[in-house]
């Protein structure tokens, strides 16, 4: 037991007063003449004890009143084990400023709250301390030393941001501005006021600092329900004009109760596409699925839009791809190449073909191609070679078709460049094609369903046998009888390489001519265009990689009363442009350079519109769990100012006390009027 003012404890002595009236009964007596007093002694005797009794007890009460009310004055209280005898105080407070926080409590918006409740913790502190005030922004500056009215005034001007950040992260940034600013004799403690949601908070991670107290706050929500677009993704990787599109939409509920018939808008390039409308259980997600049509060639800004209140961010939703106005198919042939691949690309505009003997090939074109194939070579020389392993790993897709008649040592050296199987030898024996990879995207579109097993598959009468080492990723699209893998895909960093093993040759079997033959290549070329995603995610450090050199400020992204030129990195090939630094509204943008134009849709996290949060006791769990240096303050019972300082002061009976001694000078009173 301590005291906030021991110097009132002198008072103490006021306690002799009453006993020294008590010793000393300076009242004044009557005399009263009785006949006859042998019949008084008795009832003498029995009022004496009697009063002697209540004086007493009225001499106790009154030295508890005046013990009582003198220690009231001496503020006692037993210290808090966070509490210290530092002079200086640093204190780091973050305001969750998240759109989750855009939800409603008791007192109006979360934020708002929150921003109360800071404002009432500052002026609890005395005016030397100091303090450092972050939000989710994490701006220049936002580590620096605040005194009380810069504190308020910061905070004042904290706003609603698209920026989420999870709650190590958080702890981390204010560890280090308050370590960084402090003495030995400094008592440091981080305040945390947040709706604490459980998508954000991961206690786990955070790095515990004993000479740092945490104190949480949780800011509730009286609303828990939200509705909101999650994410989108489409059936099929290509898109071609006039191609239907099937475009498939997660909505999550979180709610208590099912929703029927909500309405959902689709919108390409500002145009309503195609309204629809959804029903959703109760705490679970729906796919929707919308159709449509694609009218027009080039970039395809989409918005799929619903409504719901209060918490609005994360009712629309970004998208944008491209519809390519060519695909350019590079093939170099070898000298007993056929005309197979030039019948298939030759009679469509969208596909450019270029064709060139493997003599006399441009390699400056082999960057600008979508797809390149290797049509009958015998061998492939060592520049060839690399110029193609930089062009897969760059994005590039590779169809690679042997001859009839190859260099084993030539293959086998371009495999170990490529990292894939090598060909090991011929084989001769008649065998047809048993397995159709049907779920991969090459055949997906090809085939109603899986077919029965009497379908009519290629006849293979020469292939080359594959070695059985381990490769990178790579999924057999067609198998023979014998269990040899007839086509194979690759995938090579960023790219694809298609290896079939045999050639087009008509001694080599049917497969040139058999009606799979049309679409395999077809897909492949259509697979090969170049998708970027659909959607980048605010906040998130996303860098999209363009396979051409771009020049510093060359490249803007755009949108109404907005540009930004993006911080980019060059090498030999590429250019790395960091897309989602400076972007702070979810939407659609352009990506426009000298050379080209691309689509760039963003949208905010949504890990804020899960708001189910931690209760109270949810967060003493989580304390206690990782050992957390930190109390949790209901500020719902109580002013945060009285709350705080009781977990940092520790327990006060000033009010206890003046209680008991109104309790024992009512006692007094009693005794002297009821007493008799």
């Amino acid at each position: 037991m301590k005291f906030a003012y021991p110097e009132f404890l002198f008072a103490l002595f006021a306690i002799a007063i009453p006993i020294i009236i008590h010793l000393f009964n300076f009242r004044k007596f009557k005399k009263i003449y009785f006949s006859n007093v042998s019949f008084l002694r008795e009832v003498k005797k029995e009022s004496q004890s009697k009063s002697k009794l209540k004086h007493l007890l009225i001499l106790f009460s009154r030295i508890l009143a005046i013990t009582f009310l003198v220690l009231a004055f001496a503020q006692p209280f037993i210290p808090s084990a966070n509490s210290n005898q530092n002079i200086n105080n640093i204190i780091g407070i973050y305001i969750d400023n998240s759109f989750s926080m855009e939800n409603v409590g008791e007192n109006g918006s979360l934020l708002d709250e929150a921003k109360a409740k800071a404002t009432e913790l500052i002026n609890s502190y005395q005016k030397t301390d100091h303090f450092v005030i972050c939000d989710n922004k994490f701006s220049a500056g936002s580590q620096r030393l605040l005194s009380n009215e810069e504190a308020i005034t910061k905070i004042e001007n904290i706003g609603i941001t698209p920026e989420s950040r999870m709650i190590s992260t958080v702890y981390s940034r204010l560890q280090e501005a308050l370590n960084s600013n402090s003495t030995e004799k400094t008592n440091k403690s981080i305040v945390i006021l947040s709706d604490f949601q459980k998508t954000t908070n991961d206690f786990a991670e955070i790095k515990n600092d004993t000479l740092i107290h945490a104190f949480l706050l949780p800011i509730v929500s009286t609303k828990k329900n939200n509705l909101y677009v999650d994410s989108c993704w489409f059936e099929n990787p290509t898109h071609l004009l006039l191609q239907q599109e099937k475009l498939l939409v997660r909505i999550k509920n979180n709610a208590d109760q099912d929703l029927e018939n909500i309405p959902l808008k689709l919108f390409i390039n500002d145009n309503l596409i195609s309204p629809a409308s959804f029903s959703v259980k109760a705490n679970d997600n729906s796919i929707v699925e919308l159709n449509y049509q694609n009218h027009t060639k080039g970039i395809q800004a989409g918005k799929i839009e619903l409504t719901d209140a209060p918490v609005t961010m994360d009712d629309a939703f970004y998208f944008s791809y491209i519809i390519s106005e060519s695909i350019n198919i590079m093939e170099i042939v070898g000298d007993d190449a056929g005309s197979n691949i030039k019948a298939i690309f030759s009679s469509d505009s969208l596909f450019l073909l270029t064709s060139s003997s493997v003599n006399q090939v441009d390699y400056s074109k082999i960057k600008q191609s979508n797809l390149i194939v290797l049509n009958s070579l015998k061998d492939i020389s060592s520049g060839l070679a690399a110029s193609l392993k930089s062009y897969v790993e760059n994005g590039g897709s590779l169809t690679i078709i042997p001859s009839k008649e190859i260099d084993f040592t030539s293959y086998q050296t371009f495999a170990v460049l490529l990292q894939i199987n090598s060909f090991t030898e011929l084989d001769t024996s008649s065998l047809k094609i048993s397995e159709v990879n049907y779920t991969h995207p090459l055949y997906s579109t090809v085939f109603e369903g899986k077919p029965e097993n009497n379908i009519n598959l290629p006849k293979i009468t020469k292939h080359y046998k594959q070695s059985l080492n381990a490769t990178s990723f790579k999924n057999v699209l067609l198998k023979l009888k014998n269990n040899d893998p007839f086509l194979t895909e690759y995938k090579i960093k960023k790219g694809t390489v298609y290896l079939i093993n045999g050639s087009l040759d008509d001694d080599a079997g049917n497969f040139s001519k058999h009606a799979i033959f049309v679409p395999t290549l077809y897909n492949m070329a259509l697979l090969s265009q170049l998708n970027y995603p659909l959607f980048y995610t605010i906040g998130k450090n996303d860098v999209l990689t363009l396979n051409t050199i771009e020049k510093e400020g060359s490249l803007k992204i755009k949108q109404t009363d907005f540009e930004l030129i993006p911080r980019i990195k060059t090498d030999a090939d590429n250019t790395s442009i960091f897309v989602t630094e400076g972007i702070s509204l979810a939407g659609n943008y352009l990506l426009e350079s000298n050379t080209s134009k691309f689509g760039l849709s963003y949208n905010y996290n949504r890990l804020e519109s899960d708001l189910n949060t931690f209760s109270l006791d949810e967060l003493k769990d989580q304390a206690i769990n990782y050992s957390l240096n930190s109390s949790i303050v209901d500020t719902n019972s109580a002013s945060i100012k009285s709350a705080f300082n009781e977990i940092k002061n520790g327990k006060k009976y000033w009010k206890l006390c003046i209680i008991l001694a109104l309790l024992f000078l009512a006692i007094e009173i009693a005794l002297i009027k009821l007493f008799k």
